[in-house]
């Protein structure tokens, strides 16, 4: 599945539903064949796939790269067995830190900044009409940055899910990332779709690290048909999908209010990480027999599947209609099992949503209803997700906006309790010092 055909199927024609658009930019990225190269995940900080954070080149000096260990330096690094880990939300919010303090300088005159931003949107409106409609609700500075974001996002796509993918080496990929580097550093070029993001980076403070690491993830599936643990998995389902929450939300801003620490503001990172989770795992438990069928792939955790005695040529036989695997109490069984962990992730996406500026979270917290709602139709659908599509309608996607308002209310409920009974607690401590608030 591409980032657009995703786009199209997500569309809320609203203001506050379209900040949840741009978290279905997360698609299933990039699905094509290769050899399978083994590894072991490894979590922690050492080996992070993460981009160092440049700085303009007329201002400070750029970090030395010594003092960042085991930092993937190119492309195929980011695949070697000790960068197969997630960055944390502290190691992100730092990153967020670091850029905010950084001075772009200036880039090009407004013209040409104009006429790239212009390119952004023709793409935009030719590729994913649903997700242009509603961008056109947005202010005039976030319609122009999800443009240039989603254009990068689908010119990345391309690259292993176009139709040269069969050509594409690791060689374009390390080329695409050095490329990505100079938007990064400000570097004028002739391409105005780089300059667009150039811009939007400079305006948004992006910084480089998912960029870089979807880059990683499309490694990952140039080279990787299998996953041998949900470790390894999640690790890709973060590069193709929950980079993309980490791009959008200096977009989708931070309420001042709900991130006055540090705890804070790594749950609504952490937030943001969960739910591109959670939409790559429904997007795989979807398509099975897509997957299957049409890319000889198979993205579940081969060791869930022994757990559940499932062995790859039933799901090759049931994506064909040759075998009613669905049926069976194991494939049942199994569903359930990885549904269950999916909705944990959810779980964990909704209760950071709060975090967000108040207009973006109902687009967010749509977002994570109706993707989430697809897993309760797999089970209507009795659990063949082998040769039935699983979807959720337009009726059952505007009593999900209503479900969607309802719990953020709650969340605002809950977070203004939380406040005041801080509020008390910081009034009795001052007085007991015989101060006052």
């Amino acid at each position: 599945m591409s980032v657009t055909t995703l786009l199209e199927g997500a569309g809320q024609m609203s203001r506050l539903v379209l900040a949840g658009l741009v978290s279905f930019l997360a698609g299933a990225i990039g699905r094509q064949g290769g050899d399978k190269p083994e590894w072991r995940y490894k979590k922690g900080i050492e080996g992070m796939s993460i981009g160092v954070t440049c700085v303009p080149m007329q201002s400070a000096m750029p970090p030395d790269p010594s003092t960042f260990k085991n930092i993937p330096r190119s492309v195929a690094e980011t695949i070697a067995p000790e960068a197969m880990v997630l960055p944390t939300a502290g190691e992100i919010r730092e990153l967020f830190q670091t850029q905010s303090k950084r001075d772009f300088g200036e880039l090009a005159n407004e013209e040409d900044t104009a006429k790239a931003y212009e390119m952004c949107r023709e793409v935009t409106a030719e590729y994913s009409k649903t997700f242009f409609l509603g961008s056109q609700l947005l202010g005039e500075k976030e319609q122009k940055a999800v443009w240039a974001i989603y254009n990068w996002c689908r010119a990345t796509d391309e690259l292993v899910d176009g139709p040269l993918a069969e050509t594409t080496t690791m060689e374009d990929l390390e080329d695409w990332g050095k490329k990505l580097d100079d938007i990064f550093d400000c570097k004028l070029t002739d391409d105005s779709y780089d300059l667009a993001l150039s811009d939007t980076v400079k305006e948004f403070k992006l910084i480089k690290s998912p960029f870089k690491d979807m880059v990683g993830g499309m490694a990952m599936d140039m080279v990787k048909e299998r996953y041998e643990t949900f470790d390894e998995l999640e690790v890709y389902c973060y590069r193709v999908a929950g980079t993309v929450g980490v791009m959008t939300l200096p977009i989708l801003g931070f309420d001042p209010d709900q991130n006055t620490t540090q705890q804070s503001k790594d749950e609504t990172i952490q937030s943001a990480l969960a739910l591109g989770l959670a939409l790559q795992l429904t997007n795989i438990l979807r398509d099975v027999g897509e997957d299957a069928r049409d890319r000889a792939r198979i993205y579940l955790p081969l060791e869930d599947l022994r757990a559940f005695n499932i062995e790859e040529e039933e799901i090759f036989k049931a994506s064909r209609g040759e075998l009613e695997l669905w049926k069976d109490q194991r494939w049942v069984d199994f569903m359930e099992f990885q549904m269950a962990r999916c909705f944990k992730y959810y779980e964990q996406a909704r209760i950071g949503i709060i975090g967000l500026e108040d207009s973006s979270r109902l687009g967010v917290m749509t977002a994570a209803f109706v993707y989430g709602e697809i897993l309760d139709v797999i089970r209507i659908n009795e659990y063949n997700n082998f040769t039935q599509r699983s979807f959720v309608t337009l009726a059952e996607k505007t009593v999900l906006i209503a479900k969607s308002w309802l719990a953020i209310q709650e969340l605002k409920l809950n977070s203004d309790e939380d406040v005041k009974a801080a509020q008390a607690k910081l009034a009795g401590t001052l007085q007991a010092f015989g101060l006052s608030s």
